[in-house]
């Protein structure tokens, strides 16, 4: 059984490496709108009473890029790769800071096993606004002192940040 369900998906993955090309110019295989092909390459992927399957992959792609990338991976024993969800407050230096071009150059550093989440900015006082960002990570790959080295490099905008919370997933 598992032997066949191996088989199958690399079947299943031949044919959607295969029909990739085909999606460059046009969303549909029949042009702007679903039609026959698109039907029947659907059955052929998903199958025709794979309703699981199909909530399954809606659900996976209704994730933006940078959620996918922070999925957890599965070590060498099979067990998942500790992780942690991380907030942070980063403080500009005076009310004059850019603070799109702050957390532009923030999000462009980039560290093995970091990725950048959502963030808000945050009225603190006197048109002063601090910039709180959402990052998950891989646990043996990055440290406290990794992000601290990526957020506060950024001298030119970063007066200073905080670690506002730190959990484990």
């Amino acid at each position: 059984f598992f032997f066949e369900f191996v088989v199958s998906e690399m079947t299943c993955l031949e044919k959607a490496t295969a029909m990739n090309p085909k999606f460059s110019s046009s969303p549909f295989l029949d042009g702007a709108a679903p039609g026959e092909a698109d039907r029947k390459a659907f059955i052929d992927l998903i199958g025709k009473d794979n309703i699981n399957l199909w909530r399954w992959v809606k659900h996976l792609v209704s994730y933006t890029a940078e959620e996918r990338a922070a999925l957890p991976t599965l070590q060498k024993d099979g067990k998942p790769e500790a992780r942690s969800i991380v907030i942070l407050d980063i403080n500009p230096w005076d009310a004059a800071t850019d603070l799109g071009a702050m957390e532009r150059a923030i999000r462009n550093t980039e560290i093995n096993g970091l990725h950048w989440g959502a963030s808000n900015l945050i009225p603190v006082a006197d048109g002063i606004s601090k910039l709180q960002i959402h990052l998950t990570i891989q646990d043996s790959l990055v440290s406290a002192d990794n992000i601290e080295e990526a957020v506060t490099g950024q001298e030119e905008y970063v007066q200073s940040m905080d670690i506002v919370a730190w959990n484990k997933v």
